[in-house]
């Protein structure tokens, strides 16, 4: 018998098992892939929704409070486990943005850092890129972590700890009154005081059905990579839905499509074909030189990209915390914090009412 139970091991379930463990509970996590398999392996890991401006105070006081901690996250795993997330601090840049005045006004009304850096001080300053005809935003304080070691230290971390790992899939939920008293997973029943749904695209076929269902759809998103390369510490760079993240050992990250196709998570010829354009424009250095590695992934997508973090009524013991969309990762640790806040009737740090089913 367990405290909680988590459905799902992406990074938004092993974060609130993270956080739940802490407190000294039994934690289980159901999860039929490896750990983080699904949108969070195929995640680019920026540590920022990529124009913040765009979303709302319910997007941003989560992200924000998750910025203020990742560094130090990410070294205390790199401490424990060996394994290096990669936080790097490398910087946004954000080219051929017709919104860059509504950008700097929303960077100067929330004391974001910033600077709009001149055609002139682009080509000295960023000389790896084509060349521009127009200024850019450039936001020094944006910091990227590489998902897959992220997800492979915080799953080493949470073993040790004794959180304990089910790789099977829950079928169904089982219900009596208004309790959830077992979870199916490939014909076992597994019990626990409490259970959360952190399943991503997938969350709302768990959800029983007299309860209201989330909103959330799978958007797929397909990202390629380029091998390793030797440009003079570039940072992020973003030019209209598209960008490019390096990384440590000198990769480089381009993504991403936006496409609906369902939970179908293949990969085309032409997005790789649309991404490895792109990046071999604006990164001329990068011409001749083919990509080794294009992988898709399944966002979980809520309206206005809003996620779920609440109680599911009319249970006495169930919850969820899904429906991120494209900030997962950067919305994570302050998602796991706000959903151990509700299920342990902690105060916090941030207005929930904005994150029910019920909007």
């Amino acid at each position: 018998m367990f405290d909680f139970i988590i459905i799902g091991g992406g990074i938004i379930g092993l974060l609130t098992a993270k956080e739940l463990r802490q407190t000294g509970a039994k934690v289980a996590i159901i999860e039929k892939h490896s750990p983080g398999q699904q949108s969070t392996w195929a995640a680019g890991g920026i540590l920022s929704p990529m124009r913040p401006w765009h979303y709302s105070e319910a997007v941003n006081a989560i992200s924000n409070l998750s910025q203020t901690v990742y560094q130090a996250l990410s070294e205390a795993l790199h401490q424990q486990t060996g394994i290096d997330p990669e936080w790097v601090l490398s910087g946004m840049l954000v080219l051929n943005d017709d919104e860059t005045p509504e950008a700097i006004q929303w960077c100067q009304r929330h004391t974001v850092r910033h600077q709009l850096i001149s055609v002139k001080q682009l080509a000295e300053r960023f000389n790896y890129l084509k060349p521009l005809d127009q200024p850019a935003l450039f936001r020094d304080d944006v910091a990227t972590i590489r998902p897959h070691k992220l997800l492979t230290a915080l799953t080493q971390y949470l073993t040790e700890q004794g959180v304990t790992f089910y790789p099977q899939e829950a079928n169904e939920l089982v219900i009596k009154d208004n309790d959830i008293v077992a979870v199916k997973a490939n014909g076992q029943e597994l019990k626990a005081n409490e259970y959360i749904i952190c399943g991503g695209a997938w969350s709302a076929e768990l959800i029983p059905q007299n309860a209201e269902k989330p909103d959330i759809l799978p958007v797929k998103g397909q990202m390629i990579c380029f091998p390793p390369t030797t440009l003079p510490d570039p940072c992020m760079v973003m030019d209209g839905n598209r960008y490019i993240i390096p990384r440590k050992d000198g990769r480089i990250v381009v993504g991403s499509t936006r496409e609906q196709t369902g939970f179908d998570a293949s990969t085309s010829q032409q997005a790789f074909k649309d991404l490895r354009d792109f990046a071999q424009e604006l990164f001329p250095a990068l011409s001749g030189i083919e990509p080794d590695a294009h992988w898709a992934g399944l966002r979980p997508a809520a309206p206005d990209s809003i996620p779920y973090i609440c109680r599911v009524e009319p249970y006495r013991n169930l919850s969820l915390n899904a429906g991120h969309y494209r900030n997962g990762i950067v919305t994570a640790p302050a998602s796991a914090e706000l959903m151990v806040d509700i299920l342990l009737n902690r105060p916090g740090k941030v207005d929930r009412s904005a994150y029910q089913l019920t909007r």
